[in-house]
């Protein structure tokens, strides 16, 4: 398994479109073979910040949604256009002791 997480600014001006952006590819995300889990949170006190959960069966899953279309559209061509802030952590899970 392979999460991902991704801490994203945006102006106060562009947040409607972060939000369709994000409502579009979590919908199209958690259909795809392989995703465990893909959730977007919005920061308490703060509408301008968000971050991005996903949790992928293997890293090779994960690279294959980063071709999907909904990927191309909604992040490259959408969110990282806009962000102002976009962190990225990827992670896998220790190993059993």
């Amino acid at each position: 398994m392979i999460a991902v997480h991704v801490r994203y600014g945006f102006r106060a001006e562009d947040v409607d479109q972060a939000l369709a952006c994000f409502s579009a590819i979590q919908t199209a995300s958690r259909q795809e073979a392989g995703c465990i889990a893909y959730t977007v949170y919005r920061v308490d006190g703060d509408p301008t910040l968000f971050w991005l959960h996903e949790e992928w069966e293997s890293p090779a899953h994960l690279e294959a949604h980063f071709t999907s279309p909904h990927f191309q559209r909604y992040s490259v061509g959408g969110l990282q256009k806009i962000a102002t802030i976009r962190e990225i952590t990827r992670g896998t899970p220790p190993p059993p002791q």
